[in-house]
């Protein structure tokens, strides 16, 4: 019975390895299984520990299994380097999806903002229209950030110490998922910043039934959970378009970029591996682990990222939690190539 459960978990785990490598415009329901790709890659260690405890040549068809999913692996559980750059003028940068700043006290918002002390912040899930001018006044009067760009009916916004130019906002259904581009004139030189918002799955309310409610043995939570990995696969088939439009507008620019924000996609996506084609990665680079910036209910969930392209020295990066919201606001110190 372990042999065949073995065998089992080993093909489901290379089944797992496939969403990088398959459009989910031509496949969706292959990108649920990015999402297991972690846990499933554990499990296999942990047989493969049990086959050499018990001396049985089954221990191969594990490690196999382990080096096949190997560079997938390295995209999700960041092992740094040790290599660090030569000295030069570093900025610090920070993204955050507010959550809409629900019912939260602009006091808080300002102190966690303070608190955060970087040079450049991009925000998500902003509020809009009168509430945003009205908290986007309070911020840009208490803080250090001189700048701002936002449109007063959209969820993205910059907050800057250096002077932005340029800017521009496009949405893509609607008025929450979109992104703004922005070009950041530091002394040493001029970037393009991209603050985007990807599509979002829309499960975390059925993800929290499941978690504090649901029954297994009941067939209404595996029917959840079905609509869950149903509605991630298809919000990723967005994403994956979305994903396209952005890659193309960052064409257009002879800048340095540098693109963040909330992707609500893992890093053992189809979309993550054209963004890791073209832009490095700041948590790949400079921490440690799986990064979790989402508490939901798949442990280790990556969605909020921080990539500068190759004209960028990557020199750190971490993660804040933020009480009022249900990601983590991600950090990094960087600088330009040769400033």
């Amino acid at each position: 019975m372990i042999r065949l459960s073995h065998l089992i978990l080993v093909v489901v785990t290379l089944a797992s390895y496939l969403p990088p490598f398959v459009n989910p415009a031509t496949f969706w329901p292959m990108a649920t299984m990015g999402l297991l790709a972690p846990s499933l890659w554990g499990l296999i260690l942990l047989f493969a520990f049990y086959w050499m405890w018990k001396r049985d040549n089954a221990v191969w068809l594990s490690v196999i299994t382990l080096l096949l999913g190997w560079e997938m692996m390295s995209n999700a559980f960041a092992i740094p380097d040790g290599n660090t750059a030569p000295h030069t003028t570093k900025i610090s940068v920070a993204s955050l999806n507010g959550h809409g700043f629900r019912q939260q006290p602009d006091k808080d918002i300002v102190d966690f903002i303070k608190g955060l002390d970087v040079d450049v912040l991009l925000l998500q899930e902003f509020k809009i229209r009168a509430q945003g001018d009205a908290l986007a006044k309070t911020i840009k009067g208490q803080t250090d950030f001189p700048y701002l760009y936002r449109k007063t009916e959209a969820q993205l916004v910059v907050f800057s110490r250096f002077p932005l130019k340029n800017g521009e906002v496009h949405y893509f259904s609607n008025r929450v998922n979109g992104y703004l581009m922005v070009d950041v004139e530091l002394p040493e030189g001029t970037f393009k910043l991209v603050n985007a918002h990807l599509q979002t799955n829309g499960i975390s309310n059925l993800a929290n039934e499941v978690t504090h409610d649901g029954r297994f043995q009941e067939k209404k939570t595996w029917q959840k959970v079905k609509t869950m990995f149903g509605r991630y696969g298809r919000s990723n088939k967005v994403r994956t378009q979305q994903s396209l439009e952005i890659l193309s507008a960052c064409e257009k620019t002879n800048l340095p970029i540098l693109l963040a924000g909330d992707f609500n996609d893992v890093p053992t996506s189809y979309l993550y591996q054209r963004f890791s084609a073209k832009f490095q990665d700041a948590h790949l680079s400079q921490a440690w682990g799986l990064g979790t910036t989402y508490q939901g209910l798949l442990p280790g969930l990556r969605i909020d990222y921080l990539l500068p392209d190759d004209r960028f020295i990557i020199h750190d990066f971490d993660r804040i939690p933020c009480g009022f919201s249900d990601h983590q606001a991600i950090r990094a110190e960087i600088s330009l190539q040769g400033g």
